[in-house]
């Protein structure tokens, strides 16, 4: 890779290079800078200001190759180039071509030889610079083209993508009748019926298709069939009616199996070779109604999965590297975690990128559903080159379709005036193309809710609480990431500073880097310094996490307690492009938040839980108790919810507990919980912890707070407890033998916090209560709560 040059020059095939560095492809220009030593690296301190300026320059990459003696190819092949290129092999030009997300190639069979050598150039495009503004929002050039948009300032990272980020291959021409890959699509999961789709090319007549279909990951016989095609043109589609004997049905994450089916599917021509495919796929159907009391002009918001209704426990999914690295492992992390804190959907943000294979392979497997957007934002697909944009959108509707977890299609975030050529294009393909699952225009439309007035407005707590719509999509809190993720992105000499420098780096990974009035630091310090003292870091960061999990979790428990008014709710969000304060629960390096585990006990497919219209002890203060059962699991069982609610001496002020024999209930109100005037402590702290009993055998517990307004600092003022722990056989046994109840247990690993797992974190324990937890790490353990400062 090379910077700049002139054309003659760069494609001169006798000429070296002198100023070149090695681009291990796929890479953005920026990795291949980095690893080169050319720049600092981007996610530390400021350097991304310099990482920046790199992207408004001309790059050029060279790729010398040899064939084999047998070897013979006709198309040059590119799965991903950011932005705008032209290519050249051999001294002859091939073309251009704009787009980041389309995949395209070349006709290479007349310039191909044993000795070749390809060069690409990467333009200074789609770009808009302007000086470093007051807010980083300084670069619209991403509305002229189809791009992670992300990246350009407005969003805690001023890194504009560039290079061939996806991989290069040769292929062979396909030659005499050949087909594109089926489309499998389920009309009736409980009879096992699937379509499969075939389009064939230059059919002749006569090919026959056999098809294979196994099992993908459970135990089950597989099954064979097979057709002759006797329709001849340019063009043919086949339609075929397969039924799968004994059905095993795809459900979302904790509703049911995650059932897959693996297609084996070869065409054969009377004369000519063999194609084959491999595909998997599930028996799943999607369709949407309205939820009970929804205005008939609003979109149907009721996700019905095979004939039964799931409320959507959802939240927002961010792309994962502002350079463009994405690992199979990185989204085996993120992904895990996703589906161990019971997040059953994740919109794929229009901030970001059509996702990957490895992705929707995941999600698939884990059952997690996704709303694929496409990459605009605020009515932008106005201005994108519409070309682009159906390219895009043709190219990975293809791709993704035959995925279970895909459960619908989106036009792109927060678009005021979804309409338009390209709107309408957008729409009509995802019935040509695939017509099995909704489309809708943007998020938020039609009884959606979008709402950031606890954290912009820096509204008050209270305020998420009486969020009502029939889907919230978006809406969320800001907070710090931990400590040691935040030690790895300050540079050392501001690593002790407290309190931070407005412009300095602290200050600069915030959402809108700290520059206006009021700044960043101020918007979480507003909710945060109801929880601490913010006179340090560690207190800081504690407190703006405390803020996330409160302002969030509350609003959360309420929409699943509304159903089935309410259909669903997202939160904001569950990953970042860039470390960073921000509203993600797992940091950019793979770090989960105190929040994430608070998030992750509400979304509990089994919780028992208190609705609340305030944090605030009032007069007269009661809270309904809900059972949320999402699968009806505890149908025909005794139920016993444990409620105890204490001061801020942990001694108890109020025990009730609520018994019934379960029926076939998503939703059941199981009574109210009342503090009296006697009882209520209003002047102080108010703790309230609820525990589930299923048979007798404890099976949900959590723990709330509130009047902590009262007296700042309260929570980490509590009664000391003892704890002990064991860890081996990557579980750890903990045990409360204090006198008091040990409150907000956290286990960490903070040597390894990126790799780190534990099945359950923000514990509450019963003085003589232990528990047994599965982790994956055994060394290195650190133990903390509310009210235990133990060591490791």
């Amino acid at each position: 890779m090379a910077e700049g040059g002139e054309k003659e020059e760069r494609t001169n095939c006798k000429k070296i290079w002198k100023d070149s560095i090695d681009a291990n492809i796929p890479c953005s220009v920026h990795t291949a800078l980095m690893n080169a030593g050319k720049i600092p690296d981007p996610l530390i301190g400021k350097n991304d200001t310099t990482a920046r300026e790199k992207s408004y320059k001309e790059w050029w990459f060279k790729k010398s190759f040899s064939l084999k003696e047998d070897e013979t190819f006709d198309e040059l092949f590119f799965y991903g180039v950011c932005y705008q290129a032209d290519f050249w092999m051999n001294g002859i030009y091939l073309g251009e071509h704009r787009g980041m997300f389309s995949e395209f190639s070349f006709d290479v069979s007349t310039i191909i030889r044993k000795e070749n050598e390809l060069v690409v150039r990467i333009a200074n495009a789609p770009e808009e610079q302007n000086p470093m503004s007051p807010y980083m929002d300084n670069d619209d050039g991403w509305k002229k083209g189809t791009v992670i948009n992300c990246v350009y300032g407005w969003h805690y990272a001023c890194i504009p993508s560039r290079g061939i980020w996806k991989s290069v291959v040769l292929k062979k021409r396909k030659r005499g009748v050949w087909a594109e890959s089926p489309f499998i699509m389920t009309e009736n999961a409980e009879k096992g019926r699937i379509h499969i789709c075939i389009r064939l090319h230059d059919a002749v007549g006569n090919e026959k298709i056999r098809g294979n279909i196994l099992p993908e990951n459970f135990v089950g016989d597989s099954w064979s069939f097979q057709y002759v095609s006797s329709k001849a043109g340019r063009e043919v589609e086949l339609n075929l009616t397969v039924n799968i004997p004994d059905p095993q049905l795809w459900w979302p994450l904790n509703i049911g199996s995650q059932n897959l089916y693996r297609l084996q599917l070869s065409l054969q021509p009377q004369a000519g070779t063999e194609q084959t495919f491999d595909t998997t796929f599930a028996l799943r159907t999607i369709r949407m109604e309205g939820a009970c009391g929804q205005e008939w002009e609003q979109y149907k918001w009721m996700f019905i999965i095979n004939e039964r209704p799931v409320f959507i426990k959802g939240s927002n999914w961010c792309t994962t590297d502002v350079l463009l690295r994405f690992p199979e492992e990185r989204y085996e992390r993120f992904l895990l975690l996703a589906a161990c804190a019971n997040i059953q959907l994740l919109r794929a943000w229009g901030g970001g990128m059509p996702e990957n294979d490895t992705f929707y392979r995941l999600c698939d497997k884990l059952g997690i559903m996704v709303i694929q957007e496409w990459p605009t934002c605020w009515d932008s697909q106005k201005e994108q080159p519409i070309s682009e944009l159906e390219e895009t959108v043709r190219c990975h509707m293809l791709r993704l379709r035959n995925h279970p977890s895909l459960v619908m299609w989106c036009g792109g975030n927060e678009s005021k005036e979804a309409d338009g050529e390209a709107m309408e294009m957008m729409g009509r393909l995802a019935y040509e193309l695939d017509g099995s699952r909704p489309f809708h225009r943007t998020e938020p439309w039609g009884g959606s809710l979008h709402d950031y007035t606890t954290y912009w407005d820096m509204g008050d707590l209270d305020y998420s609480l009486g969020l009502k719509s029939v889907f919230l999509g978006e809406f969320g809190m800001a907070s710090s990431p931990n400590f040691e993720s935040v030690m790895r992105y300050l540079p050392e000499e501001e690593k002790n500073i407290w309190p931070p420098e407005r412009f300095g780096s602290f200050g600069h990974h915030t959402p809108r880097f700290n520059q206006l009035d009021p700044d960043d630091m101020a918007h979480m310090e507003n909710s945060a310094v109801l929880f601490s003292r913010l006179d340090n870091l560690e207190h800081f960061i504690w407190a703006t996490q405390m803020a996330q999990a409160t302002g969030v979790r509350h609003t959360l428990e309420a929409y699943r307690c509304r159903f089935p008014h309410a259909a669903g709710v997202c939160y904001y969000k569950l990953t970042d492009v860039y470390p960073a304060c921000s509203w993600s629960t797992i940091d950019y390096y793979g770090v989960p938040k105190l929040s994430y585990y608070i998030l992750a006990d509400s979304y509990e497919p089994l919780h028992a839980c208190l609705l609340f219209d305030s944090i605030r002890i009032a007069e007269d203060w009661k809270a309904p108790v809900y059972l949320l059962d999402d699968a009806q699991t505890a149908q025909g069982k005794n139920i016993r919810a444990e409620i105890c609610a204490y001061n801020d001496r942990l001694e108890i002020i109020k025990k009730q507990k609520y018994s019934v024999l379960s029926k076939k209930e998503q939703v059941k109100q199981l009574g109210e919980f009342v503090l009296e005037k006697e009882t209520r402590a209003a002047d102080g702290l108010v703790l309230i912890s609820v525990k589930l009993f299923i048979n007798e055998v404890l099976n949900d517990s959590t723990f709330y707070w509130l009047n902590f307004h009262k007296k700042q600092g309260c929570l980490l003022q509590l009664p000391d407890t003892k704890l002990e722990w064991k860890v081996e056989n990557e579980t750890i046994n903990i045990c409360n033998c204090g006198e008091f109840p040990a409150v907000g247990i956290m286990i960490e690993c903070p040597a390894e916090a990126e790799k780190f797992w534990v099945e359950d974190n923000m514990l509450w324990l019963d003085a003589g209560e232990s528990r047994i937890i599965k982790l994956n790490k055994t060394t290195g353990i650190r133990v903390r709560a509310f009210n235990f400062r133990g060591n490791s």
